[in-house]
């Protein structure tokens, strides 16, 4: 083993040498004993080594032994070992060793370990001790004596009758020693170890600096350099365990900036224990399972209670470096200490400590752990224990140790009760990580309420999982059970009662379900309290919903400052609280409060609260026009749950993406979208909305108004019957109006929007917008600018990037078709600028907004191909006519690059080579071809009409 940091203890050594063959041959002071004291693994013996090599070199003979625990019994090892390494000339060698060999062999079969005052025994000790005298007058002699603390005590004794006449003698004695909690036969020790007589040199552990310089004799400095302080923290300084972290990082496949805690460091762990006393190794095991200090309060109780007295001495010094006052002094150290346990030990010592902790009235979260590790819970309270900590998991945020406390109470054997409580804390964990989990617990759970085993307060949360599942009838069918059994005179009974209820009716405002008397709750301010803060989500969005009250802005903001999405209940509240602040149109302080939640979220791994978080972000980037942001986290929100998993939820990424795609001109994406599964139940709640909402969107634009007019209608339908006619949450008065003029009926398309906007509120300014849009198409000439401008300035105020971009557009075109081309072109640059920050790669003016300039010609008219879409199609037909690529690009609103993008994938699609061959097969006379009127864009695209769910 390398020296480092061990220059100065080397440095006196070789002083001590010096002294001796320069004294004439005589000790240099009454002080012949050196004793090398530092903790196990701390570089003794590589020290003594080293020291002997130097004395040899020297001139000065070198007898050496070591000492071992398993050699405590065999008496004399020790000196055999030293005579046989002392060198004897040849003449005197065969009488010498024939003498010590007889006097060894008698000892060893005389002595009594019982009686060390034995008359014998002292008479053997002299002899022996006398022909070991007579070895030093042949010449300065170095005797190295290694893990003295493990020697055998007749030859502790000898040697301590030896030392105690080296006076004038040329003999230097020199001792390794680990310090220890209680020597084996402190007598002896004592005797042999007298401060008086010898010359101690302690070793202390690495610094730092010693820690990198070690690793550096072993790896590349830059590497040493980057793992040493952790090298540090992990070894203590230990030069063993260093080593052993520079094997593990050698071996590993790659370089890190953390070390590589291997199979090399663990066995050097386990190697200084099991050299250190036996109750350091047994401490060391009770604190790695219990991962207490030092001083806690099970270390003395699951030790072996001989060793009470003795456990003051466990420390730095006595356990290699490896426990100090906080315990274990690295996770590395405890992971090492328990991968040498076996499983019987680690169940006796969980058991033990579980069992304490109990008796002592710890809180549960102290005790699950252990009842985790063990095998059977044999005691009543174990389960209990375990359904307690896991609960309080839960409410701390910490899913992944709730769900290891519940699934090993779930494995137990416990009564009907108490297995419907784990089971339902059991769903409430899963719902957290994947909704998709709870569904085998849900099962379970109701058949456990319709047996009478949970009351109201433990099936909420399950009740609303079915909710999210699109279970309604299931969850109906549970609070009419919870309703019979429940007890008028139990206050919270009815107020639990009241706020499952109160959640459906809002999920599923089409469900009657029964609410319970309020006589009890009317009579109860607590409960009333209690109510109130169950239902603030649920008065929010009615707020915004029934009345379109945009007061409740501020109400959302408080309950935002106060709760976050990571408990479950808050999470519920918080959700509402966004929710409506998006309703009322309020998206900059709906996406600020967002990024503040997102930011804040204390476990942001825990996918169902951060997926649906993402999802509201997307919903509100979409608002906002920005399509790329939206679609990326529709994507991201989409991909952190399965399908299942979503529920009836999947209504709002799927709708966002959609719609994201469709404006992105991304019809295909867009249509194996509308492929993914959605849960029928999702169209009985207001989520299904936004789903008709974008599916009627992307049918508009692949051509097909009359399905489009379809589900927009069927969306006016549902919020009539719920009594949620409200803009805010789907504008489908609007976007009919939008289908019937795709359909060439004007003047019903006139009569709808104009109905939209007598029943919009001055504060609707982006519906009124996209509303007065709709209405410019239905007017003729420049009838259709003052519209359009008033839509511009509204949008300028609500922020709508996108819609505004398509209003600038149609305004130019309005402007153009009424000669201002000042104006126009002002307006199409705009139009064309926000479009590339929305990510909108074609600005068409709205169908109607042609009409004034293709009365007379078919000049406006596209042919259209198949295998080409729309835009293509349209690209195309100008490209056929004789238009450059830059004037196709000013009538397109696009890049010229993107024009040449776009027309050489047209010439592959059409396999021509040239713009005369695209003119030849645009003919209108071939086979294969149509003629679109700006009018009436009614061909489907390729593939057709996607088939999504669509409710009778």
């Amino acid at each position: 083993m390398e020296l480092t940091e061990r220059s100065s203890q080397l440095d006196l050594l070789e002083r001590r040498l010096a002294d001796l063959l320069g004294g004439g041959g005589a000790a240099p002071t009454d002080r012949p004993v050196t004793v090398l004291t530092g903790p196990v693994g701390s570089g003794k013996t590589a020290l003594a080594q080293t020291f002997a090599r130097r004395a040899c070199d020297a001139g000065a003979r070198v007898v050496g032994a070591s000492a071992s625990r398993a050699e405590r019994s065999v008496p004399l090892e020790v000196v055999r070992q030293l005579v046989r390494a002392v060198p004897l000339c040849a003449a005197d060698a065969p009488d010498i060793r024939a003498r010590l060999a007889s006097l060894l062999d008698a000892g060893a079969l005389a002595w009594n370990d019982a009686d060390p005052a034995d008359a014998e025994n002292a008479r053997l000790t002299a002899a022996i001790g006398r022909a070991l005298l007579e070895l030093t007058s042949r010449g300065p002699l170095v005797i190295v004596v290694d893990d003295i603390h493990h020697a055998d005590v007749p030859s502790l004794r000898c040697l301590d009758y030896v030392a105690r006449r080296l006076s004038g003698l040329p003999v230097l004695i020199v001792l390794t020693e680990a310090p220890r909690t209680r020597p084996w036969r402190a007598d002896v020790h004592a005797e042999m170890l007298q401060p008086a007589s010898l010359h101690r040199i302690r070793l202390p552990l690495l610094t730092a600096e010693g820690t990198f310089q070690l690793l550096a004799q072993r790896l590349d400095i830059p590497l040493a350099r980057s793992i040493a302080e952790e090298s540090h923290r992990i070894s203590g300084g230990n030069p063993l365990l260093v080593h052993a972290l520079a094997d593990d990082q050698a071996a590993a496949p790659r370089s890190a900036d953390a070390p590589a805690v291997g199979e090399s460091f663990r066995e050097a762990v386990l190697s200084c224990l099991y050299r250190c006393d036996h109750l350091v190794l047994n401490a060391a095991r009770v604190l790695a399972v219990t991962g207490e200090p030092l001083h806690g309060s099970l270390l003395p109780h699951l030790v072996d209670a001989r060793s009470h007295p003795a456990l003051g001495a466990v420390d730095r010094s006595t356990s290699a470096g490896l426990i100090d006052e906080q315990g274990l002094r690295h996770p590395a150290v405890t992971q090492a200490v328990i991968d040498g346990m076996t499983a019987e030990e680690r169940v006796r010592l969980h058991l033990g400590a579980a069992r304490l902790l109990h008796d002592d009235g710890a809180p549960p979260a102290r005790i699950a752990p252990h009842l985790v590790g063990i095998g059977e819970l044999a005691e009543p309270w174990m389960a209990q224990t375990l359904l307690d900590a896991g609960e309080q998991a839960l409410l701390d945020g910490e899913v992944e140790t709730a769900l290891r406390y519940l699934r090993r109470a779930h494995r137990s054997g416990v009564g009907e009760c108490l297995r419907a409580r784990i089971r339902s804390a059991l769903a409430r964990a899963e719902w957290r990580l994947d909704p998709q989990a709870t569904i085998p617990h849900l099962v379970g759970v109701a058949t456990a309420i319709r047996a009478g085993h949970l009351g109201s307060q433990q099936a909420a949360g399950p009740i609303q999982y079915l909710l999210w599942h699109g279970e309604i009838d299931k969850a109906v069918d549970l609070v009419r059970h919870l309703s019979e059994r429940a007890d008028a005179a139990d206050p919270q009974s009815v107020a639990e009662l009241l706020v499952i209820t109160g959640w459906i009716s809002t999920l599923y405002p089409g469900v009657v379900v029964d609410r319970p008397a309020p006589a009890v709750a009317a009579r109860d301010p607590l409960t009333l309290a209690r109510v109130k803060h169950g239902l603030s989500g649920v008065i929010l969005l009615s707020g915004v919903l029934a009345r379109g009250d945009a007061g409740v802005v501020e109400e959302a903001e408080r309950t935002l400052s106060t709760t976050g999405p990571d408990d479950e209940p808050h999470m519920w509240r918080a959700i509402c609280a966004l929710v409506a602040m998006i309703y009322a149109d309020q998206l900059d302080l709906a996406d600020d409060w967002c990024d503040r939640l997102g930011r804040h979220l204390v476990t942001p791994h825990h996918p169902t609260p951060s997926a649906t978080l993402t999802a509201l972000r997307a919903a509100v980037a979409g608002r906002l026009g920005d399509l790329p942001r939206a679609g990326k986290l529709a994507d991201e929100a989409l991909g952190q749950l399965s399908p299942k998993g979503w529920g009836v939820v999947i209504g709002i990424p799927l709708a966002v993406r959609i719609r994201a795609l469709t404006f992105m001109d991304q019809l295909d994406t867009a249509a194996a979208c509308l492929q993914v599964p959605v849960p029928p139940a999702t169209f009985e709640t207001p989520l299904g909305l936004h789903y008709l909402h974008a599916r009627g969107t992307h049918a508009l634009a692949a051509g097909s108004p009359e399905a489009a007019l379809a589900d927009f209608q069927l969306c006016g339908q549902l919020m009539q019957r719920w009594k949620l006619d409200f803009s805010g949450l789907v504008p489908w008065r609007t976007e009919s109006a939008r289908a019937l003029l795709r359909m060439g009926r004007r003047q019903q398309a006139r009569k709808l929007v104009r109905d939209e906007l007598t029943r919009l509120r001055p504060l609707h300014v982006r519906y009124r917008a996209a509303a007065l849009r709709v209405l410019a198409a239905t007017e003729e000439g420049q009838e259709r600018i003052p519209h359009l401008r008033s839509a511009v300035r509204l949008l300028r105020q609500c922020g709508d990037r996108m819609e505004l971009a398509h209003n600038l557009a149609d305004l130019g075109h309005a402007y153009e078709q009424a000669g201002d081309r000042r104006q126009a072109r002002a307006a199409t640059r705009s139009a064309r600028a926000l479009a590339e920050e929305c990510g909108i790669p074609t600005l068409w003016p709205s169908a109607l907004s042609a009409r004034d300039g293709a009365t007379g010609s078919r000049a406006g008219a596209a042919v259209v191909v198949q295998g080409l879409t729309d835009a293509e199609s349209r690209m195309a037909t100008l490209a056929a006519q004789g238009h450059t690529n830059r004037e196709i690009a000013e009538k397109l609103f696009l890049t010229v690059s993107a024009i040449e993008q776009r027309m050489t994938r047209i010439y592959r699609k059409l396999d021509v080579s040239s713009r005369s061959e695209l003119a030849g097969r645009l003919r209108l006379d071939r086979p294969g071809t149509t003629v679109l009127d700006p009018l009436t864009r009614g061909t489907d695209p390729p593939g057709g009409r996607p088939s999504g769910p669509r409710p009778r």
